[in-house]
């Protein structure tokens, strides 16, 4: 996958980070931003609100989110799914409650993540 689809992957994803999405990339490289910034920019912050109120609608859709990127069989998609969010997960936020919302593969791999 590409950042142009990874980025409409994620608007698709998250409609509500459609305005902020925009001025985002305005500056950079439209809808070919790279994905590994835009989502640790644009979606970490999110799930990180999301873990401190516990939003578990919002947990939920990330977490399918992050699976669904980890599992599709695109190396570059994976690497913006660990590196973009679980590594800002790990590096940011209890391991506890973030791996109360990760799913199998998700959970996995944010516990192989070594600081």
């Amino acid at each position: 996958m590409e950042d142009k689809a990874l980025n409409e992957l994620l608007l698709e994803s998250f409609p509500e980070l459609a305005g902020v999405f925009d001025e985002y990339v305005s500056w950079q490289d439209g809808m070919d931003t790279g994905a590994f910034l835009t989502y640790e920019d644009l979606l970490l912050p999110l799930i990180r609100d999301a873990i401190a109120v516990d939003d578990g609608d919002f947990l939920r859709r990330a977490t399918e989110f992050i699976e669904r990127l980890l599992l599709c069989g695109d190396s570059y998609a994976e690497n913006v799914a660990n590196v973009g969010l679980l590594e800002g997960l790990k590096a940011t936020c209890p391991d506890g409650a973030v791996r109360f919302f990760l799913e199998d593969e998700s959970r996995r791999q944010f516990d192989e993540i070594r600081y």
